[in-house]
């Protein structure tokens, strides 16, 4: 069985995500649809869409990409970027699909890698706050997401609660970074 995967990435929010242009450059993605501040791109030369009872897409039974881009948050924060594969068993019931994921992994895997689970006290990891650490097993950075993180620009995962952002501002003012 084919797990879901989800990659991470960090990338300006201001202006176009250069993953999700990747993405939009592939031959077989054929509609997009926004759904709660992310992209849903469909392959449909994948296969066909699955549906919930309640009509809704169901992202595990689809071939389906969700690219969640950075945002900026409280004014300081940035959040990393993600992408999810989340079809079951891509690589028998969607190998396109599974085909464009291991592409977009080399692709992605081009880039450095700011945060590693393996290395948590690596070079950049100071700058990731809040969850992000505990939840991504690695974090690429897109060139302006590495010119942003090596001019001290802090990064939290993008459903940090408010409570979660709270805590890291407060961290944040006793560094002396306004946080709203």
């Amino acid at each position: 069985m084919t797990v879901a995967t989800t990659y991470y990435f960090i990338e300006s929010p201001h202006g176009p995500t250069a993953v999700l242009d990747w993405l939009r450059r592939q031959d077989d993605v054929s509609q997009e649809f926004p759904k709660d501040g992310a992209m849903m791109l469909c392959f449909r030369g994948a296969g066909q869409l699955g549906r919930k009872a309640n009509g809704e897409f169901d992202v595990s039974l689809s071939p389906l990409v969700t690219v969640v881009p950075p945002k900026v948050r409280r004014g300081a924060l940035w959040s990393v970027g993600e992408v999810h594969f989340l079809a079951k068993n891509a690589a028998s019931t969607f190998p396109l699909l599974d085909s464009i994921r291991r592409r977009f992994e080399k692709w992605l895997g081009s880039h450095p890698i700011v945060f590693d689970q393996g290395d948590p006290q690596g070079d950049y990891a100071y700058y990731l706050e809040g969850s992000i650490r505990n939840i991504a097993p690695k974090v690429f950075a897109l060139p302006s997401g590495l010119d942003a993180i090596k001019s001290e620009q802090y990064f939290i995962a993008h459903d940090d609660n408010d409570f979660v952002l709270d805590r890291v501002c407060q961290a944040l003012r006793l560094r002396g970074i306004e946080c709203q």
